[in-house]
């Protein structure tokens, strides 16, 4: 890679929050960090871990904090069984918050020079860097850490290409594949120990705000509101703050609610999101309703009595069709380039029909 592409940001970097390998203010997650440091320590470190867990709950970040812990420490047995907050000029740290550390391989979509765009997939390119990766003596000795950003993103070629690497493995490699909902090759989970990154509390979504400096000044209602619809992910919180999610939720939960469809509302909040500038703000409306159908299906309520009431189990099987239905629209425009307002029509008019 060179030193122009280095400098890219990730395909799906948040505008003003610093990209996962720059987060030094992990929060969370210590349970997963120290069994990694244990297994390290033991001398009995699996070369290869897949760390699954809904996205945005700081799986990247999580990997790039304990790759900084593998450099500092790359005697094994001369390691601490715990992970350890590093300080704040320590050097391994910075070079992996730089992906400027010669052991060090972050792959995830790369950026499509011709198109001007970065690609849709992880393509078996970014795979295939790892030949001259370990093809060179470990720079600093020491262990190499390849992190795959995430297996969700591997097209075919790319999958096969991982597996023939994981099946024979060069010596003192330490192989982190995140995935989101994995859905990769059976042969490469086969491969793989398995470690579940859980969703953060509302507690701690709030303490990640904060520590971003996204709290400074936000609305604490607007805070508690974000953390409560984050389901765990702090990209999703921030996104539903700097992107005026909040507001957008209590719009559409009222709407939701009304006993009959606002219409004239309706076709306002979809003109709102129609454009390209407004793809974020789209894209975060589908997930307030696939989430708002979701706790219709379990029978929950609203966060703070918003909304519609929890679901009586006589209505179970129509609001399992209106997730259905819904994700399948919303699929079919993406894939179609299909009508964005209409999509977000059809979607307020399964909820009413299902109410």
């Amino acid at each position: 890679m060179s030193a122009e592409e280095s400098d890219l940001p990730a395909w799906d970097r948040i505008e003003g929050i610093p990209d996962p390998l720059e987060n030094r203010a992990l929060v969370g997650h210590e349970n997963v960090l120290d069994h990694l440091a244990a297994r390290y320590a033991s001398g009995r470190m699996h070369h290869a871990w897949l760390l699954s867990g809904p996205r945005g709950i700081g799986k990247a970040t999580l990997a790039a904090r304990f790759a900084g812990h593998v450099f500092r420490h790359p005697d094994p047995l001369r390691a601490p069984a715990q992970y350890g907050k590093p300080p704040a000029n320590d050097t391994a740290e910075l070079q992996v918050t730089r992906n400027a550390h010669p052991n060090y391989l972050h792959m995830r979509r790369p950026w499509d020079h011709k198109d001007k765009r970065f690609k849709s997939d992880l393509t078996v390119d970014e795979i295939r860097r790892t030949v001259s990766f370990f093809g060179t003596s470990a720079g600093q000795g020491g262990w190499r850490v390849a992190v795959v950003d995430t297996a969700d993103d591997l097209n075919a070629a790319a999958a096969n290409a991982l597996l023939k690497i994981l099946e024979e493995p060069p010596p003192r490699t330490l192989f982190l594949v995140l995935a989101h909902a994995p859905k990769m090759l059976a042969t490469i989970r086969s491969r793989c120990q398995k470690l579940t990154v859980r969703p953060l509390t509302e507690a701690q979504i709030v303490e990640a705000l904060t520590a971003l400096g996204l709290a400074d000044g936000a609305d604490e209602g607007d805070v508690a509101l974000a953390a409560n619809l984050s389901a765990g992910s702090v990209r999703r919180a921030i996104t539903l703050l700097m992107e005026d999610g909040t507001n957008l939720y209590r719009r559409f939960a009222a709407m939701a609610a009304s006993p009959a469809p606002q219409w004239d509302k309706v076709h306002e909040l979809a003109g709102e999101l129609v454009g390209p500038s407004a793809n974020d703000r789209y894209r975060l409306l589908l997930d307030i309703v696939h989430d708002y159908v979701a706790r219709r299906i379990r029978g929950e309520s609203e966060p703070a009595g918003l909304g519609m009431p929890a679901s009586s189990p006589g209505g179970l099987a129509g609001w399992v069709e209106v997730w259905e239905k819904t994700r399948r629209s919303a699929q079919l425009a993406d894939e179609w380039n299909l009508d964005r307002k209409q999509v977000i029509l059809n979607l307020f008019s399964a909820l009413h029909e299902a109410a």
